[in-house]
């Protein structure tokens, strides 16, 4: 009897491992989203693509929970937002039950291959040292260059993280699903355009319009005998407005010992330029940019840009030497240089 039992179990052991290994592959996606508390309950929440914004699906929070329920042609790298909320998360769209669950301390996607594999990014990101980066990066970008989480690896500090030329790299060296995307397309151009105007390269002329409708250049600035600090703003702009007292502050004092500040308007609608330079008593020149000439010439997915621009024309910085603290001493490097 032991020995029929013991044959008995060997079989059914046998047969459970076949039906696993032979078991289907998920052919429909549910997502549930389990909320903290009751406070959101009514709340629309909305499953979006990333970058193409296209809405997926939607659904009300109902008892701390939401759910998206349906069938994924191909994996989408996605978002689920409660509107009116913080409560965000991105995550892989893909068939099979996912879980996003927001009374963790950190929101992140489970549930899935891909999804799992997004954890494992920012658990990587968390721990590596800024000197390992580019390293683990290209090993992480070889082995998903074809593949959804390559667009994951994108928005990740494994990307933004890294300079211009090892950016290009990567993004010339993307498998043809991923390097045909729009915007992955953009932001190799983008990139190339940064790095035409990186440091130490001449600057590159475009024009615009001044407050009285008049054509005006870079260049009408640019190689007068100054130094040229480049404001590329806008009003709607927190940040930029937040670097106001600072320009106006080597503005005041070096306006006549050869420094020029001149601000680009940018991205924005010319209505908003007067009542914003009184409002912020901007008193500088300004050009403004309704056709996004200047951020595409230079490279800039962000604002405010700045700039310093010698007297012969070279760009001598960019960015984080010459915003916020940092403006004032970086230029007075080179006004006061003996």
């Amino acid at each position: 009897m032991k020995i029929v039992n013991k044959l008995a179990a060997i079989a059914f052991a046998a047969t459970a491992m076949f039906s696993a290994c032979t078991e289907p592959a998920p052919t429909s996606y549910k997502v549930t989203g389990i909320l903290p508390d009751s406070s959101l309950n009514g709340k629309e929440v909305i499953l979006r693509e990333n970058f193409t914004k296209t809405i997926v699906a939607t659904d009300t929070v109902d008892g701390n929970t939401f759910t998206f329920e349906g069938v994924a042609d191909s994996a989408r790298y996605c978002y689920a937002q409660v509107k009116g909320s913080r409560n965000f998360c991105d995550l892989i769209l893909e068939n099979g039950n996912i879980t996003l669950d927001f009374t963790a301390e950190r929101v992140l996607p489970a549930g899935t291959a891909n999804n799992k594999l997004i954890c494992d990014i920012y658990a990587v990101c968390d721990t590596i040292a800024s000197e390992n980066m580019k390293a683990v990066s290209d090993e992480w970008f070889a082995k998903h260059n074809n593949d959804v989480i390559a667009v994951v690896l994108y928005e990740s500090p494994l990307f933004f993280t890294l300079d211009t030329d090892a950016k290009i790299a990567i993004l010339e060296g993307l498998g043809e699903n991923i390097k045909n995307l729009d915007f992955i397309k953009r932001e190799l151009d983008r990139m190339k355009a940064r790095q035409a105007t990186e440091v130490g390269k001449p600057y590159t002329d475009f024009e615009g319009k001044d407050a009285a409708g008049n054509p005006v250049k870079l260049s009408d600035y640019v190689g007068k005998g100054n130094y040229v600090l480049v404001d590329m703003w806008a009003s709607w702009c927190g940040p930029c407005k937040r670097e106001i007292p600072n320009l106006a502050e080597v503005h005041n004092l070096y306006k006549d010992k050869g420094l020029t500040v001149l601000g680009v308007f940018v991205w924005d609608d010319i209505k908003n330029l007067e009542p914003t330079l009184k409002a912020e008593n901007v008193t500088w020149a300004q050009i403004i940019d309704s056709e996004k000439v200047s951020t595409s010439i230079y490279g800039v997915n962000g604002i405010p840009s700045i700039m310093l621009i010698g007297p012969d024309g070279t760009i001598l910085e960019r960015d984080a030497a010459v915003r916020g603290s940092n403006m004032k001493p970086t230029i007075e490097k080179y006004l006061l240089k003996k």
